[in-house]
């Protein structure tokens, strides 16, 4: 009578790229944050949740110029 087939539901995941922020030298800190706040208008502790593909790559791009290029932790929720 229904049809029983069931579909999933996409698996959220959690964006941090505060694995490329820890390799970023002091003196170079500063500069990155000002780099990333023109993409962010609220503080990151949590991550992001569902980034949109132009997002990732301008912020892993903000971390190519400091010669980062592993900068995301990527976590199922």
């Amino acid at each position: 009578m229904y049809n029983k087939t069931r579909t999933s539901a996409i698996a959220k995941k959690r964006y941090s790229f505060k694995k490329g922020y820890l390799q970023v030298s002091l003196e170079d800190k500063d500069k990155l944050k000002s780099d990333l706040t023109s993409y962010f208008s609220k503080k990151l502790n949590a991550g992001i949740i569902d980034i949109s593909v132009t997002l990732f790559s301008a912020i892993t791009e903000v971390f190519k110029k400091y010669d980062i290029t592993d900068c995301w932790t990527i976590e199922d929720m």
